[in-house]
């Protein structure tokens, strides 16, 4: 990465455009809202002012944090800023007191959280056509 990144919580609103562009091109931004936003905390990288990735921190339970709707802009993706987004998740929710971090990864996204000490839980699912896993870290 030649760029500078910096990491900043942000708003709902903030997420949508990313969220709809990587996750939900076919929707709007309006349905990419999840029933979490209002409690989560959210999290942006910015390259200056722009925004080129986000990620949610939803609280489930008083020590359960589920990390949702991670999005890095399709031409930055490879550079090292979803790495960055993960490691500022999960130093997030130690601050927040979250005990367990729990996230639903694709299959294709298996080795990315394992570098992060993310295991496996329970058994493979699908959320329409694409293989996922849930995964698991004790903070």
């Amino acid at each position: 990465m030649t760029e500078h990144i910096h990491i900043a919580r942000i708003t709902t609103e903030a997420c949508l455009p990313l969220r709809r562009e990587i996750l939900w091109p076919s929707l709007t931004e309006e349905e990419c809202r999840v029933p979490q936003d209002p409690e989560a905390t959210h999290l942006g990288a910015f390259r200056g002012e722009t925004l080129v990735g986000c990620l949610s921190l939803c609280p489930i339970g008083p020590d359960l944090i589920q990390l949702r709707k991670f999005a890095v802009a399709a031409e930055w993706q490879g550079n090292g800023i979803g790495a960055q987004l993960m490691r500022e998740a999960i130093e997030t929710c130690r601050a927040l007191g979250g005990q367990r971090l729990e996230l639903d990864a694709r299959s294709s996204a298996l080795g990315f959280y394992s570098k992060f000490g993310m295991s496996p839980v329970g058994p493979v699912f699908f959320k329409g056509p694409i293989e996922h896993q849930r995964m698991g870290l004790v903070l």
